[in-house]
């Protein structure tokens, strides 16, 4: 650990209770919620590794040390705190976010496994960035790991930490992002945010499904489909409660269980790359997908090959309508 890094995290490291429901104001007692905070704590530990070290290697070290069921959350944090390092202290030529995730596929660097997550840790990192930071801390998707395409779960991420960090006016209150500075249609930016909305909330109301779906249905109609895909992710991937509970979810979700599965094939997906499949990983597949967690990864992989450029419906969504419809 070096001079700068130990300053680093003494003025930049969030407090890891500001993670916790009480503080956070999150209104809920529930089964889940003890394994629900510990995710959240496992993003501000790795957040810790990545804002104060300066060997990438040892990042990972730490990291892998970790949990195989919290781990994903950890590479998280880590590269929130390495976007973070790249656009308050720039390097010419050199990004830390692009140099930790490196290489073409998922075996050409260790961190590279974990290309889902770290998007999202990116997104937290803008969440907490003027905007006038942002392009610095954007790393070149075409340098990393899998299709460009998905850089759009940044935006994912950025929605989840505006709806954590203040329910009350993105889960309660509804507000609606103004302009961003992402290079991407406005009105999709805003519901890509709403899937980062739709997974905070199975965090925001603790994991309760009754909860979840009244809240959900208390949105605009336009907006219950992406806020339902982003809630199938995060119950799928963080978990922390039973087989009868993501069944209720089933039920509540109604036209839009392809939304929710299609969520589900993510979170299988960034579980299998990064060799972190769990128990919960496996039944949540079967309950939402009617597959293995295997297969789910296997249905996002063959999807996403061949996308169209960018058009006047961006190529994520092109990706993610294909899943959607295997489901329909």
């Amino acid at each position: 650990m070096t001079t700068s890094g130990l300053i680093r995290k003494r003025f930049i490291t969030p407090d890891a209770s500001d993670v916790l429901f009480d503080q956070r104001g999150f209104a809920v007692d529930t089964p889940a919620r003890a394994q629900l905070e510990l995710s959240a704590l496992q993003l501000v530990f790795g957040f810790e590794f990545g804002i104060e070290h300066k060997d990438h290697d040892a990042i990972i070290v730490r990291l892998d040390a970790l949990s195989r069921e919290y781990r994903g959350f950890a590479y998280e944090g880590a590269t929130m705190a390495l976007a973070i390092r790249d656009a308050l202290t720039p390097l010419p030529g050199r990004s830390n976010v692009e140099q930790f995730l490196a290489g073409p596929d998922f075996t050409s660097a260790p961190a590279s496994k974990h290309i889902f997550m770290a998007y999202i840790g990116v997104g937290f990192a803008l969440a907490r960035l003027p905007r006038m930071l942002w392009s610095r801390a954007l790393p070149d998707a075409r340098k990393l790991a899998d299709h460009p395409s998905l850089s759009w779960l940044i935006m994912d991420g950025y929605g989840f930490h505006l709806a954590y960090f203040d329910h009350v006016s993105w889960v309660e209150n509804h507000r609606v992002p103004g302009r961003l500075p992402w290079p991407g249609p406005a009105a999709y930016t805003n519901r890509v945010i709403d899937h980062g909305i739709g997974r905070a909330m199975w965090f925001v109301h603790g994991g309760d499904v009754d909860r979840l779906l009244h809240s959900i249905r208390r949105f605009p109609p336009d907006r219950r489909a992406d806020l339902l895909s982003g809630a199938g992710l995060a119950a799928s991937y963080a978990g922390g409660v039973t087989e009868q509970e993501l069944g209720k979810l089933v039920e509540g979700a109604g036209a839009f269980l392809p939304e929710v599965a299609q969520g589900a094939v993510f979170a299988m997906r960034a579980r299998v790359v990064a060799d972190l499949v769990t128990p919960h990983s496996e039944m949540a597949a079967q309950v939402f997908c009617g597959r293995s967690a295997a297969d789910c990864s296997e249905i996002a992989a063959k999807e996403i090959e061949n996308l169209p450029e960018d058009g006047a419906v961006p190529a994520y969504e092109v990706f993610r309508q294909r899943v959607q419809n295997y489901f329909r």
